[in-house]
């Protein structure tokens, strides 16, 4: 079988594959449907209390299900109504012990303003008598002072005379200081009595809000716990509830299904009936299309496209070699002549000579080529504008990456190479190639990947898809566990995301997403 009968064949044997999957999923959604029209069917026969005795079991196991529905919804009905009751009392409960609290805030700070008044009158009339008494403390000492002076036989009467009128003032101003602090402890009496009242006072006040505070504590803490399991038998008599709807909307289904093999009937039930005939018949329809699509299968062109997909996968294996040989030929090499690999001889060194001027030719080939793409002179991207395309990813570390620009010959070449790891160990590669004048190759990447093929077997999942519109190649190695991501962007950028993570594929979609590729020239 030739190349072209391959491909003739192998892409008829693709388009029925693709036209089959297509109807399958036509025909799910048509059963699907079905499935709905005989539930309708089913449940409208039931509530419009047409007859079904005659399918017992079924009308039975109906009747204790929406017996069960029913106490179940009446339940939740009445739990719903204690939760409430008990959310209501919670509400009135802190207003009343918020309103409480309130007027004894109240209450104890125009107490504390008195106690505080009174405390300022008499700490006023103890601050005075004291001074009072420091001052007759200095009176005593002066009086000491002119005593021994008047006593001493060298004064004068002069002298004497006016130490003594000075004695008799101290007398008098001792009386008076003696009798205001007298009249001041007299006073002070009630004020501390006051005090201690006010003081007694504040302190019941202040036990009368803990008492609140302490209250409302308990009440809503007991009020809490009632309300919380409230809520968990309503979430259990959810889920019971909606175990029950499912078994009814099943036993629905059986019931629509008898139904509609029945002839006759309620006529009430004609135009569901008639919904339901129409779904069969397009179900019918679509399984004999499906069944002609199998019949159709035929051995030559199965074989032809298994014999396809291995052209294709080998292809696609042959030009990532083909890129990756690229990037090995034009890595930076010392200062030798491409000749001196050839090996021993002068035979040798003619026919690597011979290559060599091939290769030129085609180099120069594929440099018109790429520019003639690209619609220009092509300027290699520079380190600066090729970082910026880089992924910033949350919670990832991005290690210093490595640029480097290569040439031989009519080609140059660029890459980058970044490297990031995850605290849990993970890591990720992002490795972006300018294949500047040498991007006339990526041309017959680009056309396999147009062809949508998807690859799912034991050894391998392959499959073209997008990512914010660009088409990506995700490959994953069921084997090693390796995943990739590769992208060719302009025609001249070829982009490769790889992981060893247990969630590759995902992961590196959330990495590629994150690419700024515009920044690319």
């Amino acid at each position: 079988m030739s190349l072209k009968t391959i491909f003739q064949e192998g892409m008829k044997e693709r388009r029925r594959r693709k036209s089959l999957g297509r109807m399958s999923s036509e025909l799910n959604e048509k059963e699907k449907a079905h499935d709905g029209l005989l539930t309708a069917l089913g449940r409208k026969a039931w509530e419009s209390k047409t007859d079904t005795s005659m399918f017992a079991e079924l009308h039975a196991s109906l009747r204790e299900t929406q017996r069960t529905l029913d106490d179940l919804r009446t339940q939740s009905e009445q739990l719903q109504k204690q939760k409430q009751e008990n959310e209501e009392r919670r509400k009135q409960e802190n207003d009343r012990l918020a309103g409480a609290q309130k007027q004894a805030e109240e209450k104890k700070r125009e107490v504390d303003q008195r106690l505080e008044e009174q405390k300022s009158l008499l700490q006023a009339a103890q601050k005075e008598s004291q001074q009072s008494r420091s001052r007759l403390g200095i009176i005593a000492g002066e009086r000491g002072q002119l005593q021994s002076k008047i006593a001493s036989p060298e004064a004068g009467e002069a002298e004497k005379s006016e130490w003594q009128q000075r004695l008799d003032l101290l007398a008098k101003e001792e009386e008076a200081l003696q009798a205001g602090i007298h009249a001041r402890d007299e006073a002070g009496k009630p004020v501390s009595a006051r005090v201690a009242s006010l003081q007694e006072e504040s302190g019941q006040e202040q036990k009368q809000l803990d008492a609140l505070r302490q209250e409302q504590k308990r009440i809503n803490s007991e009020l809490d716990k009632k309300i919380s399991a409230l809520k968990s038998e309503l979430d259990q008599n959810g889920v019971k509830v909606r175990e029950a709807e499912t078994k009814q909307k099943g036993d629905f289904r059986l019931l629509g299904e008898k139904l509609a093999a029945t002839q006759g009937g309620d006529p009430g039930l004609s135009g569901e009936r008639t919904a339901v005939a129409a779904a069969r018949s397009e179900m019918e329809g679509m399984q004999a299309l499906i069944g002609g699509l199998e019949r159709q299968k035929e051995e030559t062109q199965v074989s032809a496209y298994k014999k396809m997909m291995t052209i294709i996968i080998g292809a696609i294996v042959l030009l990532a070699a083909l890129a990756v040989a690229l990037i090995l030929l034009l890595a930076p090499k010392k200062k030798a002549s491409p000749l001196a690999v050839a090996g021993p001889g002068q035979e040798g060194a003619q026919r690597m000579e011979q290559l060599a001027q091939a290769m030129q030719k085609g180099m120069e080939g594929i440099k018109a080529e790429s520019e003639k793409i690209q619609g220009g002179k092509i300027s290699i991207a520079a380190e600066g504008v090729m970082k910026s395309a880089l992924p910033v990813v949350g919670g990832w570390q991005m290690q210093e990456p490595r640029y480097g620009r290569s040439a031989y010959g009519e080609m140059e070449t660029a890459s980058l190479e970044a490297d990031y790891a995850a605290a849990d160990g993970r890591s990720v590669r992002v490795h972006i190639t300018d294949a500047g004048t040498a991007s006339a190759l990526l041309a017959g990447l680009k056309m396999i990947l147009a062809m949508n093929i998807r690859i799912d077997n034991p050894e391998a999942f392959q499959q073209v898809t997008t990512i914010k519109d660009t088409p990506v190649v995700e490959r994953l190695d069921k084997k090693d566990g390796d995943a990739s991501i590769g992208i060719i962007f302009k025609d001249r950028y070829l982009v490769e995301l790889k992981t060893h993570d247990a969630g590759g594929l995902e992961l590196l979609r959330q990495f590629a997403a994150k690419l700024d590729l515009s920044k690319l020239p």
